[in-house]
C-alpha cells in the first residue's frame, strides 16, 4: 500500500513536471509579432490565415508593430495589415484612460490636479482653489487602482462632495463644484458615462370641438406623453459631435408590461431625438419616448438600449496662411476645404473684421447643412508667434448647397500684451467615428 502511494506521488510529480516543461516550451517557441507579420507573406494560405488570427488575438499589444510594418514590401502583408489595423485602432480609441490615486490628507484641488496629470484632462473647481496661496483646510484620503476615468472622477466627487458642472464655458476644461448631492442612476461604457436624469410626463385633452363620429372622438380628444431623458458624458479627448435616436431593446415596468412604443404610430418618435448638428462637447442630451400602459406601476424595472453617436476621433490642424492680413482676394486650399479671403477691415482698438468664403468638399455628411456650421469650432486665429487670438466666427450667408458658406471672423479686443495681431489662419480637419453606445438601467422611479 505504501509502495502504491509512493508510485502515485512520483507519477504525479512527473506529470506536473512534464506539463510545466511543455508550457515553457510553447512559450519559448511562440512567434513574436514581427515573425507573425512575416508569416503573412507565406506562400501557404493556411500559414497566412493562422498568422492573421494570431495577430488579431494579441489585440492592442500588437498595434504599434503592425503600424510600423504598414509599408512592408509584400503587397499581401500590406493588404492584411490594412484589415487588422483599423479594428485595433478603434479599440484603442474607445478604451477608457485608467487612473490610480493614492492620496492621504490632501485638499480637493490637489487631488484633481493629480487626476488631470494622469489623464491630460483639464479639471477645474468652481470657484477656483483658494487664492494667494491660502491652504484649503478640508482634506481627503482617496485610494484606488486602475479605475476607468469616469468611475475615478465619480469616486473623487463622491468623497469630496463635488458635482460635475453642466454647461459650456467656451473651452475644453471640465468643471466641478461643491454640492452635497449624488447621481443615483449611471452606467459606464468604455470612455463614456450615461446618466438617466428623469422622466417627463404630460397629458392633455381637447373638448372645444368634438367629432360627431364616436370612433374618432377618443383618438382626438386627448394625448399622453412619457419621455426618458438621458445625458451622455464622454472623456474630453473623444468629444461627441452629435447624437442620433435612442433605440430601446428593453423597457419593462415593475409589473412586467413593455413600455416600448409601437413602431407603426409616427407620434411615438416625436420625442425620440438627439442633437443632429455638429457641436463638439463632452456632455450631450437625448430623449426617448415610452408608453405608460399601467398607471399602477411605479418603476421602470429595466431600461436597455443603444444611442448612435458621432465622435471626433482626431483633428488635424493646418495653417491656411501665415500672412492673413495681406491675403485679401486670395484663395487657399487645405485638404477638402477651399478658403477665399474676401475682405479684411481694421477697426479701432486693434479689432479686425475678416470675411471669407469656405467650400468643403468632404465625403462625410455631404448633405448635412449643420456640418459646415462646425467651421466655427475648426477655425482659429493666431499671431506670428502661435498665440491664440481671441475671435468669434459667424456664418453670414449660405452658398449654393450645404458645403459652401460665407463666414465673418470678428477679432475681439485683446488686453493681453503678449498676444499680437492676427497673422495665421488655422483650419482643423476632423476625422469622424460612428459608434453605437449601449446602456442599461434598473429600477428607475416613474413620476
Amino acid at each position: 500500500m505504501s509502495y502504491a502511494r509512493s508510485l502515485t506521488a512520483l507519477l504525479g510529480i512527473f506529470l506536473v513536471g512534464y506539463a510545466w516543461a511543455d508550457t515553457a516550451a510553447k512559450k519559448a517557441t511562440a512567434p513574436t509579432v514581427e515573425q507573425l507579420i512575416e508569416q503573412l507573406a507565406s506562400k501557404d494560405y493556411q500559414v497566412r490565415e493562422k498568422a492573421s488570427k494570431a495577430l488579431a488575438g494579441l489585440g492592442k499589444e500588437s498595434l504599434a508593430a503592425l503600424q510600423k510594418a504598414r509599408s512592408h514590401p509584400d503587397p499581401e502583408v500590406r493588404r492584411r495589415l490594412d484589415e487588422l489595423i483599423p479594428p485595433l485602432e478603434r479599440a484603442v480609441t474607445l478604451s477608457p484612460r485608467p487612473v490610480t490615486l493614492h492620496m492621504t490628507n490632501k485638499p480637493v484641488h490637489e487631488i484633481l490636479n493629480e487626476l488631470s496629470k494622469q489623464t491630460g484632462y483639464k479639471i477645474l473647481t468652481w470657484p477656483e482653489a483658494p487664492p494667494n496661496g491660502a491652504k484649503d483646510k478640508v482634506v481627503y484620503t482617496i485610494h484606488f487602482d486602475k479605475l476607468p476615468f469616469w468611475q475615478a472622477l465619480d469616486k473623487v466627487c463622491e468623497a469630496t462632495g463635488m458635482t460635475l458642472q453642466q454647461g459650456y464655458w467656451g473651452d475644453d476644461a471640465m468643471r466641478v463644484y461643491r454640492q452635497e448631492a449624488y447621481v443615483p442612476f449611471s452606467c459606464y461604457n468604455g470612455p463614456f458615462k450615461i446618466i438617466a436624469t428623469g422622466f417627463n410626463y404630460s397629458r392633455n385633452n381637447n373638448f372645444g370641438q368634438l367629432p360627431k363620429n364616436p370612433g374618432q372622438q377618443a383618438a382626438q380628444q386627448g394625448n399622453e406623453f412619457l419621455n426618458v431623458s438621458l445625458q451622455i458624458a464622454t472623456e474630453p479627448r473623444l468629444p461627441i459631435l452629435r447624437t442620433g435616436q435612442v433605440k430601446l431593446s428593453v423597457a419593462q415596468d415593475d409589473e412586467g408590461h413593455s413600455m416600448i412604443p409601437k413602431a407603426e404610430n409616427p407620434n411615438n418618435n416625436m420625442y425620440n431625438r438627439g442633437y443632429y448638428g455638429f457641436w463638439r462637447g463632452y456632455l450631450h442630451q437625448v430623449q426617448a419616448p415610452l408608453v405608460w400602459s399601467s398607471k399602477s406601476s411605479r418603476t421602470v424595472r429595466t431600461l436597455k438600449g443603444t444611442i448612435q453617436v458621432t465622435l471626433l476621433a482626431d483633428q488635424k490642424p493646418s495653417i491656411v496662411t501665415d500672412k492673413l492680413l495681406a491675403s485679401k482676394g486670395k484663395k487657399f486650399k487645405v485638404g477638402d476645404a477651399t478658403f477665399h479671403v474676401e475682405e479684411i477691415t481694421e477697426m479701432p482698438g486693434k479689432q479686425y473684421q475678416i470675411r471669407l468664403n469656405v467650400t468643403e468638399n468632404s465625403k462625410e455628411a455631404q448633405n448635412d447643412w449643420s456640418r459646415l456650421q462646425s467651421m466655427q469650432q475648426r477655425l482659429e486665429l493666431q499671431d506670428d508667434k502661435g498665440n491664440k487670438v481671441p475671435s468669434y466666427v459667424n456664418i453670414t450667408n449660405w452658398g449654393n448647397g450645404p458645403m459652401s458658406a460665407q463666414f465673418q471672423i470678428m477679432v475681439q479686443p485683446n488686453n493681453n500684451a503678449k498676444v499680437g495681431a492676427p497673422a495665421r489662419l488655422v483650419y482643423s480637419s476632423w476625422v469622424l467615428m460612428e459608434h453605437e453606445l449601449a446602456f442599461e438601467f434598473k429600477d428607475l422611479p416613474l413620476p
